[in-house]
């Protein structure tokens, strides 16, 4: 969110590594939707801050889940998001 989505993400974590900059992936509070995107490149970086969801009391989807400081990518088709019933 805070780079303009996923291309423009990675774009910048490309460019802070070609200057042997180490990277920090972080949320605003945002529900699952957003926190799942950014989940997915997380593996590309060297810290995450991705607690947005946890901090909504009525997120209405469902997507990467925490057990302790692991990230768990939800396993359905595109970034895994489903809406909370």
């Amino acid at each position: 969110m805070k780079t303009g989505g996923l291309r423009e993400g990675l774009r910048a974590i490309h460019i802070a590594r070609a200057h042997g900059l180490q990277i920090m992936l972080s949320c605003m509070v945002e529900t699952s939707v957003g926190v799942t995107a950014a989940a997915h490149i997380a593996p590309l970086c060297d810290y995450a801050d991705l607690d947005g969801p946890l901090l909504i009391a009525n997120n209405p989807y469902r997507g990467v889940r925490f057990e302790g400081a692991r990230l768990i990518l939800p396993e359905g088709p595109g970034l895994g998001v489903t809406r909370v019933a």
